[in-house]
C-alpha cells in the first residue's frame, strides 16, 4: 500500500468554493496511466495533475494533467493551479516578489509567471507553448446555433463568425451578440453530435463583450454579479459534451484561444489584453485575464492567468 499526498485547489477565483477545482497530487511516481485514471476519477474534478521530477533540467517539475476520462496534453487551470500549488506548499521556495517556474506538460514547456506578496502567491500567468492555430470547419451559423439552443441573430458572424482554435487544446470559439444570450445558451446534445462532434475542435465556447459602452446598463449587470469578477470585458461559457463535466467553470486552454482569436482580428499592435468572467451561470464564478502579444500583425506570445485559492490536503491510500 503507497500513500500518496493531495492538495486540492480553486484556480481563476480570489474566492473560496467559486473558480474551478483542482486536485494536485504527489508522489505518484511509478504507478501505471491506469492507475493515474483511475485516481482521476476518483476527485472527479475537470482535471487532476501528478507532479514528478523534472525530466529536463530546465524545468521546474514534470506535470501530467488527466481529465476523468484521458490524459490531455496542455490544460490552462490545472498549470495555474499546479504551479501556484507548488509555490505556496513550499514544495518550490518562494523567492522575491517574482518568479518564473517552467512545468514540462505533454505539449512541451510551460513557463508560469508567480507574483507573491510577503512571500505568499497571489497571481500566476502561463505562457502558452503553442501560438495560435485556427481552422475554419463549420461554416452553417443555423446549425451552430441549433447546438446552443440559440437562432443565427444571437451569433455576430461576419469577421467574427465561428471557427476553432487551439493553444495546444482545440477549441469551437463562437461569438455572441450579446451577454442575455450567453446567459440563455443551452447545449443541445443531438445538435451537437450531428454539427460539431467529430470536428477539430468539437467543445463550444461561447462568448459575448460585457461592456457595450451603455456605461448604466453595465453598472446594473455588474450588481447582480459577485465582487470578484464585476468589471470584466467579457463573459463566456464553455461547454465540454460527452465528458463527466458537461461545463466547465473556467477554462485556460478556451481562453487562451480566445486571446488568439480576438488578437487575430484587432487590427493594431503591442500587447492586447481582456477581463474575463466564466462561470458565472453554474455558480461557480471565475475570473481569468488574456493577453496577446502583436509584431508586425503576427501574433507571437499569448497568456493566461488569474489567482488560485488552497481549499484542502490530505493522503489517499494506493495499492
Amino acid at each position: 500500500m503507497r500513500t500518496l499526498r493531495f492538495i486540492t485547489a480553486d484556480v481563476f477565483t480570489s474566492e473560496p468554493f467559486t473558480g474551478n477545482q483542482l486536485a494536485v497530487v504527489f508522489g505518484a511516481e511509478g504507478l501505471s496511466t491506469e492507475t493515474l485514471q483511475a485516481i482521476t476519477r476518483e476527485f472527479n474534478y475537470a482535471e487532476t495533475t501528478f507532479v514528478f521530477a523534472p525530466e529536463d533540467p530546465s524545468h521546474t517539475r514534470r506535470v501530467r494533467i488527466f481529465t476523468p476520462e484521458l490524459e490531455v496534453p496542455f490544460a490552462g487551470h490545472p498549470t495555474i493551479g499546479t504551479a501556484h500549488v507548488l509555490v505556496a506548499s513550499g514544495e518550490v521556495p518562494a523567492v522575491g516578489n517574482e518568479m518564473t517556474l517552467v512545468l514540462g506538460e505533454n505539449v512541451g514547456p510551460v513557463p508560469v509567471r508567480i507574483t507573491l506578496e510577503n512571500g505568499v502567491p497571489v497571481h500566476a500567468q502561463l505562457t502558452t507553448a503553442q501560438l495560435p492555430e485556427e481552422r475554419v470547419e463549420v461554416t452553417d451559423l443555423d446549425a451552430v446555433a441549433s447546438v446552443l439552443s440559440l437562432s443565427a441573430s444571437d451569433l455576430v458572424g461576419g469577421a467574427h463568425a465561428p471557427a476553432g482554435v487551439s493553444c495546444g487544446l482545440p477549441f469551437q470559439l463562437i461569438a455572441l451578440s450579446s451577454v442575455e444570450a450567453v446567459e440563455r445558451a443551452r447545449l443541445r446534445t443531438d445538435a451537437w453530435e450531428s454539427v460539431l462532434k467529430g470536428t477539430w475542435a468539437a467543445w463550444p465556447m461561447v462568448f459575448a463583450m460585457a461592456r457595450d459602452g451603455d456605461a448604466a446598463q453595465n453598472a446594473a449587470r455588474d450588481a447582480l454579479l459577485p465582487a470578484h469578477v464585476r468589471g470584466c470585458d467579457i463573459r463566456a461559457r464553455v461547454f465540454v459534451p460527452g465528458s463527466t463535466v458537461p461545463e466547465d467553470p473556467a477554462t485556460g486552454s478556451a481562453n487562451a484561444c480566445l486571446a488568439g482569436y480576438l488578437a487575430k482580428r484587432t487590427p493594431r499592435d503591442g500587447l492586447l489584453t481582456w477581463e474575463v468572467a466564466q462561470g458565472v451561470e453554474m455558480g461557480r464564478p471565475s475570473r481569468l485575464h488574456i493577453e496577446a502579444h502583436k509584431t508586425g500583425g503576427v501574433i507571437d506570445a499569448v497568456r493566461v492567468g488569474g489567482a488560485t485559492v488552497l481549499v484542502s490536503e490530505g493522503t489517499m491510500a494506493v495499492r
